[in-house]
Parts: C-alpha cells; sequence; structure tokens
C-alpha cells in the first residue's frame, strides 16, 4: 500500500483561527491516564510543559494513581490532577473513578507508564465497553489490549488510536517484526481494518493508518507518514510526549488519521530542534517536550493566511 507523506499545509488545517467568543471549553477536555511507582516520569512526560494544553487542548488532566499524585503535583500548572483508586501506588481499577472520566472527558490518553497488571486489562476492557469519545492507547495499555479478543476492541464506540512501536505491533497484529519491516505501511493498514481504529506503526519513518472516516463502517483506507525524527530520540519517554500531543490534536478531529500523523510530525521535529539545541547523546525527551510549542507556532507562522 502506497504511503502520503504529511505536509505542514495538512498539519496547518487543524488549527483554525480561534474565535473571540472562544473558551476553554470550545478545544476539548482531555485526561492523561497513566504511570506508577516505578515509572512516575512516563505520565510526567506525557503533561510536561503541558504537551496536550501547547497542542491546543482546552483543559487538560492528570489521572493517576494516588499516591503518586504527590510527586507529580509540583510539576503540573494548567493542568488538573485526577487522583485514582491505587496500593503503593500501583493502579487499582475503580468503576466509579473510570465512569467519571468517560463522564467528563473527550479524550482519554490512556497507558503511559501504568504498568503491565490485571487492573490495567480491566481499566482498558471497561474504557473499550463503556466510552463513546476518543480513546488512545499507548505503552503498557497496548500490552493490555493485545490480551483482549478482537471482537472486543472492534466493539468500541470510541474513536481508537493505537500507537505501537514495532514489538507491541507484532503483540497486536501477530505479524513478526521482519514481517512489518517489510511492509510498513500495508501491515499499518491491515492492523487498522482488522480492529476499525487509527494505527500509528512508530519508526524512523512513522506510518499512520486508518479508515477514510473511522466507525462509519467504511472500507476505504488511507495510509499517511512522516520521517520527522532524530537518533536522540532514541530514549526513554519519547512516546509519552507523543502521547500529550496526540490527546489534543485527536480530541475534535474530523480527520483522525491526518490528526495522528499531525502528533507523530510535531514530536518529530520538537526532538529535530530539541537535538540541535543539545546533541544526540545529551537530549532526553523532557528536551523534546519543551520544543512542541516552538514547532507549532512555526507552522502556524508560515502557513497561516
Amino acid at each position: 500500500m502506497k504511503a502520503e507523506y504529511i505536509t505542514a499545509e495538512q498539519i496547518n488545517t487543524l488549527f483554525p483561527r480561534r474565535p473571540s467568543d472562544c473558551h476553554k471549553g470550545s478545544f476539548g477536555y482531555v485526561a492523561l491516564v497513566g504511570g506508577s511507582i516505578e515509572y512516575s516520569g512516563a505520565i510526567r512526560l506525557a503533561a510536561q510543559a503541558n504537551a496536550a494544553m501547547r497542542s491546543g487542548a482546552g483543559v487538560a488532566t492528570v489521572a493517576a494513581p494516588a499516591g503518586i499524585c504527590p510527586l507529580i503535583a509540583p510539576q503540573i500548572m494548567e493542568a488538573t490532577l485526577y487522583p485514582l483508586k491505587d496500593a503503593a501506588g500501583e493502579l487499582v481499577f475503580d468503576a466509579e473513578d473510570f465512569g467519571s472520566l468517560c463522564t467528563r472527558y473527550d479524550c482519554i490518553t490512556f497507558g503511559m507508564g501504568i504498568g503491565n497488571s490485571p487492573e490495567t486489562l480491566k481499566a482498558i476492557r471497561y474504557l473499550l465497553e463503556h466510552y463513546d469519545k476518543t480513546l488512545v492507547v499507548d505503552a503498557d495499555g497496548l500490552n493490555a489490549i493485545a490480551q483482549l479478543d478482537h471482537d472486543i476492541i472492534r466493539g468500541t464506540r470510541a474513536r481508537l488510536v493505537l500507537t505501537p512501536h514495532l514489538k507491541e505491533f507484532s503483540r497486536l497484529s501477530g505479524m513478526s517484526m521482519a514481517e512489518t519491516k517489510s511492509d510498513p505501511a500495508s501491515a499499518a493498514a491491515f492492523l487498522a481494518d482488522e480492529l476499525d481504529a487509527v494505527v500509528l506503526l512508530k519508526g524512523s519513518t512513522t506510518y499512520v493508518a486508518g479508515p477514510a472516516d473511522i466507525g462509519s463502517g467504511s472500507t476505504g483506507y488511507r495510509v499517511l507518514c512522516t520521517d520527522r525524527g532524530c537518533p536522540g530520540m532514541a530514549t526513554a519517554g519519547s512516546g509519552d510526549v507523543l502521547s500529550g500531543i496526540l490527546s489534543a490534536l485527536c480530541v475534535n478531529a474530523g480527520d483522525m488519521v491526518l490528526a495522528t500523523a499531525a502528533g507523530a510530525y510535531i514530536n518529530g521535529a520538537a526532538g529535530e530542534l530539541a537535538q540541535s539545541r543539545r546533541s544526540d547523546v545529551t537530549m532526553t525527551s523532557a528536551d523534546t517536550a519543551a520544543c512542541v510549542a516552538e514547532i507549532i507556532e512555526s507552522i502556524l507562522h508560515d502557513h497561516r493566511e
């Protein structure tokens, strides 16, 4: 399958000028759900510099196990904090907690550092069965979702975005990593069709595949790709920053494939900028997060009329 490279001009269309009478509710409420005592940094990176709000979300909430919330609170300002039931900093699934998230938020991004446990599996299954808005699944959320029957995943009413790297993609699809690497565009399209989802397959070139109109039953698929990024992004947390960006771009998107590919482009370009200011050895994912706003501003400056 042929993939089309996304352009900055296309990304610009996702950021129309805001009317004078707009308010925070006009641009979506997003929840970033993740973190554990071992991986508290993952959810902090997703929220650092408020990646979701820097990418256009009206309100961003960090939902994390209550035991690690004191670690997170000093690093967030505009974002709000939603403590989840836990045991010693590890998620304990609670239907009331997740029911409230489903009701209150236009996009839930789930999985960053939340841990591989039966509680994570309960949480993602609940979201698939009860949530009907935009659901982005990353990291430990992908490991959990791979344990579920494909009928459960296809049956969700949510607009589903999955963000696997090669190994996670293999678990989800049953394809070997060698098979996937031989034709990543077709592999991404295969899994998108199989799960009725948008699939972002991470790599030196990232491929994003999905239905022309997700959730409509359409058989028309498209694949967008981007090669933005750099060796310095081969460091822990790059995917967590991407998840924060995606939560904002996908929250109200009409074209989910375009919005998801735009997130990969912005994340990669921010990484390139960070590397130019540090080095491929010394940069961290926090440096990438700090450059997100500048990349979006450059797109708006160059392509808005």
